[in-house]
């Protein structure tokens, strides 16, 4: 290793200044990115003391972004995180050692820095007489205040203000839209100077309180004196007051009457302003919930203008002109679909036997029964087996025929007088009787050797049986089970082997 160092020494040497330069410029720029590192770091580690502070509303608080709590100006800590609690945002405010502590009845304000929305914490500390806040220790809400949004100013305004206010704002776009408006405003507003220089001068001598009370006194007292100068104008309004009260004298029934309405007319308001007090009650918190709402509300409408600019061309060049060509068609449609509504009833009712008999198809019933759709499947795959064979003719299906001795034999008469039904009974390739029917009884087997006698037992003995043709043998009977004997006057089918005999097209 040593060897291997001395050999490139130089580049060695290279190499530490290169991490010795790279730490020191790592170390300049999170110096100037305010990185605190935590306490357990030797030497440079710093420890804070730490106030959670609750807002009603944490909005555009984003720790570890330079977030700083200011007093009077001065950064003194920074934001170090926020999470809900009981439906409010809990700030941890991480303040710095020297700064601390902070007292009860600090004030926070949560303020924009930036019109970015770059928050920052202002704090008032507190008097020292409400008592120090321990490290950990939590503001409670009532000490706290959110940023106002100017949609919130804008809410706190009735109609006909909000009305008056757009007009205004409607009509001084519309007059600095011309050129010049800009440059005569601001000359109007220099020639004011002057102007509020004096009311400034009228506000500071409206500040001294006391000769303005005494010059009112002084008023006041010329007011009463003019007063009594004036006893035949006094006169002459008693006189007119007592003429206005003779007057409500003479409508001393209808006066009763409207009176008489007053308590239901009271009670009527009583039990309006009781609901509508209730309206209030729910209508408050309903609108403190909606605050959320409408401040998301403007960032969610900025975010679609881009979609809306995006989707005006589509809707301008192909939209527009779609709807254009298609009104044709729709009127032509809304003939097709007005001779077709006196058939949808029924169209209904066929849908619905339909519907009924797939369900039907589809039920698979509980055991061991199986339904329509089990057996189905064994059917495509039993009958895909028929058309399995082919040759030059196409398709072959398979079958089996099955017939009796006399069927066979009335097929062999007829075929033997009608050359048509040759052709087609070679077709079928039907079996011969002599092959598949047993043998008849000759007329030598009804002759007296029937009737002998066996020369050992003295019975007579049974003519022997005779042979089944080849193919037509009765199976073997398994050891210990009586073979079963065909019926009488029934054929004989043989065992079902991979020849058949008849094969249909």
């Amino acid at each position: 290793m040593s060897l291997a160092i001395r050999k490139h020494a130089r580049e060695f040497v290279a190499l530490i200044a290169l991490v010795l330069v790279a730490l020191a410029v790592a170390g300049y720029i999170l110096g100037n990115q305010r990185l605190e590192l935590p306490s357990w770091v030797p030497f440079v580690g710093k420890s804070f003391y730490t106030v959670n502070a609750e807002f009603s509303t944490a909005q555009a608080v984003v720790p570890g972004q330079g977030q700083t709590v200011d007093i009077a100006g001065v950064p003194v800590g920074q934001i170090g995180s926020v999470r809900l609690e009981h439906g409010v945002a809990s700030v941890k405010l991480e303040i710095r050692k020297k700064y601390s502590p902070i007292y009860r009845d600090a004030r926070l304000l949560l303020r924009p820095k930036t019109g970015l929305k770059d928050m920052i914490v202002e704090m008032d500390p507190g008097n020292r007489s409400a008592g120090a806040l321990p490290s950990g220790a939590t503001l409670p809400v009532d000490n706290s205040a959110p940023d106002v949004n100017p949609d919130e100013i804008l809410a706190s305004l009735d109609a006909d203000t909000r009305a008056y206010l757009t007009i205004l704002l409607n009509a001084g776009a519309r007059a600095f839209s011309h050129a010049g408006y800009a440059v005569d405003l601001r000359q109007t507003l220099k020639r004011f100077e002057p102007t509020n220089r004096d009311l400034a001068k009228i506000t500071g001598e409206l500040s001294k309180r006391r000769k303005n009370i005494a010059h009112v006194v002084h008023d006041l007292a010329l007011l009463t004196t003019e007063l009594g100068r004036r006893d035949n104008q006094i006169a002459s309004l008693v006189t007119s007051s007592n003429a206005n009260f003779r007057a409500l004298a003479s409508q001393d029934a209808n006066i009763r009457a409207s009176l008489r309405l007053l308590p239901g007319t009271l009670t009527t308001a009583q039990s309006t302003l009781g609901k509508a007090e209730v309206l209030a009650n729910h209508l408050g918190p309903t609108l403190q919930d909606l605050r959320p709402t409408a401040r998301a509300l403007g960032p969610a409408l900025a975010a679609t203008r881009p979609f809306l600019h995006d989707t005006t061309p589509i809707i301008q060049n192909q939209l527009r002109p779609f709807a254009r060509v298609a009104r044709q068609p729709v009127r032509d449609l809304r003939r097709a679909a007005a001779n077709l509504g006196p058939l949808t009833p029924k169209l209904v009712r066929v849908f619905r036997v339909v519907n009924f008999a797939l369900n039907e198809l589809a039920f698979n019933p509980k055991g061991p029964e199986e339904g329509f759709l089990f057996w189905a499947s064994w059917v495509n795959h039993a009958g895909a087996s028929i058309f399995s064979t082919q040759d030059a003719h196409g398709p072959i299906r398979r079958g089996l025929v099955v017939a009796s001795c006399q069927s066979l034999e009335l097929l062999e008469n007829a075929v033997q007088g009608n050359p048509a039904l040759k052709t087609l009974s070679e077709l079928l390739n039907a079996p011969r009787s002599a092959k598949v029917c047993p043998s008849q009884v000759s007329s030598a087997s009804k002759s007296p050797r029937l009737a002998t006698k066996s020369p050992k037992s003295g019975h007579a003995a049974k003519p022997p049986a005779a042979p089944a043709p080849k193919g037509l043998q009765a199976p073997k009977a398994a050891p210990g089970v009586t073979p079963s004997l065909p019926k009488p006057g029934l054929p004989v089918l043989p065992p079902l082997t991979s020849r058949s005999y008849g094969v249909n097209r």
